[in-house]
């Protein structure tokens, strides 16, 4: 292995509890985690359609166990309702309900200002830059998660 792809991975483990160091504090209150606020988000973004607990896996970067407990937590929460999907009875779709969107809200204005302090270091056009290569990365990571899946 080389020491800069040793550094690099131990810089985005790094940045990622850097992450959640700042926004977890924030979360708490509500009894929320960074993951399942993430979750929440995405369930809103998904609109009308909802969206399925296995794609909130990958979008949210949650194995299976782990989002099945945070979909139970927002559920009794009354932020999410889990119904079957109406064109195939064997999977279950996931709706953000309207206190969902309201939290979901309150808290963006609460964390706006951490964000922007966490990225005051970043010009717009580095902002691009990282993007692509995190996105390379994701993709990569993809990659390398088959192959360990596929050694064991």
């Amino acid at each position: 292995m080389s020491t800069q792809d040793v550094l690099l991975m131990r810089l985005l483990r790094v940045a990622s509890q850097g992450i959640t160091a700042c926004v977890d504090p924030v979360l708490r209150p509500a009894g929320l985690t960074e993951s399942s606020y993430h979750t929440l988000i995405i369930v809103m973004a998904a609109g009308a359609e909802g969206t399925t607990p296995t794609a909130l896996c990958t979008q949210v970067g949650q194995a299976a166990a782990n989002m099945t407990r945070i979909l139970e937590v927002l559920r009794s929460e009354a932020l999410i309702d889990i119904r079957l999907d109406s064109r195939d009875g064997r999977r279950r779709r996931v709706f953000v309900t309207e206190l969902g969107t309201s939290v979901v809200q309150g808290y963006a204005g609460r964390l706006a200002p951490i964000v922007s302090a966490a990225m005051a270091g970043i010009s717009a056009k580095d902002k691009v830059t990282f993007e692509r290569l995190l996105r390379a990365i994701v993709a990569s990571l993809d990659k390398a998660e088959a192959m360990a899946g596929g050694a064991a």
